[in-house]
């Protein structure tokens, strides 16, 4: 089984000064070291307008872009905490802008552990415990801890 997360692909503190440009750093290097295809970024930008992925949880607002499994290659998470927040739309109510501290950007392959898949890390954002250590982490490596331990991927 493909390993979903990565220490290559977790930022800390990360600087973008948009959704798109965060979309094309953190996609844009999946695209470039093959993770995803050529179409990943553009793709995720399309669905994003069409279906927002910001969550309003208790403690630490996150975004989960993602898109179609055929813009993949092979499965892998990315996760950026943003040096200063982004706007998203939140999920399920886009006329709501919530200022995004950390995204989980998805990149997965099998259509059918797709959904397992993101029940984990929503799972994961309900409990306030592991958004308090997400938030306190101080390097990406801390980040990756608190995700492999709390989301078993």
């Amino acid at each position: 089984m493909e390993t979903l997360l990565r220490k290559d692909y977790i930022y800390d503190h990360l600087r973008a000064e948009s959704r798109d440009k965060l979309f094309e750093i953190m996609g844009g290097r999946l695209e470039k070291e093959g993770i995803t295809k050529n179409s990943y970024v553009a793709a995720l930008k399309e669905r994003e307008e069409k279906y927002p992925t910001g969550l309003h949880t208790d403690g630490l607002l996150i975004a989960m872009p993602h898109t179609d499994s055929a813009h993949v290659n092979e499965a892998c998470i990315s996760i950026a905490r943003l040096e200063n927040p982004i706007p998203f739309h939140e999920m399920g109510n886009k006329k709501n802008t919530l200022d995004v501290e950390m995204v989980f950007m998805l990149a997965l392959k099998d259509p059918e552990a797709h959904l397992k898949i993101l029940q984990k890390i929503i799972g994961m954002f309900s409990d306030r415990e592991v958004l308090k250590k997400l938030r306190e982490a101080e390097t990406a490596e801390k980040i990756y801890q608190v995700v492999y331990e709390a989301a078993d991927l």
